[in-house]
């Protein structure tokens, strides 16, 4: 199953089973590859992540990566490498939705203080 079916059935699960799936959320970062330093780090940091996935091939490869609240310096450490990027992505719960870096990326960094 490729990281498009995967990310549709988890949809499909958030529509079916609210209640279950939206007691936490999860943050995901898509990235392409890149001609950078940064792009060799970050994938390095997405492999380790339990909710890796990668999908297409040479200047169509993608990869992704999720964070649950717990782990949050992972996030940060890999955003930080691909922010910059115009082809980075970032979900909530595999959605794309308004304002999720400036907002719920806020969120997130907030777990960071305690």
């Amino acid at each position: 199953m490729n990281a498009s079916e995967i990310i549709q059935r988890e949809k499909l699960d958030n529509i079916l089973n609210p209640k279950k799936t939206n007691r936490s959320f999860k943050i995901t970062i898509r990235f392409q590859k890149q001609l950078t330093r940064n792009f060799e780090r970050a994938l390095e940091l997405a492999r380790r992540n339990p909710y890796f996935m990668e999908e297409g091939e040479g200047d169509f490869y993608k990869v992704y990566a999720g964070f649950t609240p717990d782990c949050v310096d992972e996030l940060y450490e890999l955003f930080e490498l691909v922010k910059g990027a115009e082809t980075t992505v970032i979900f909530l719960n595999n959605k794309r939705i308004p304002y999720i870096q400036d907002l719920w990326m806020f969120l997130m960094w907030f777990y960071r203080v305690g």
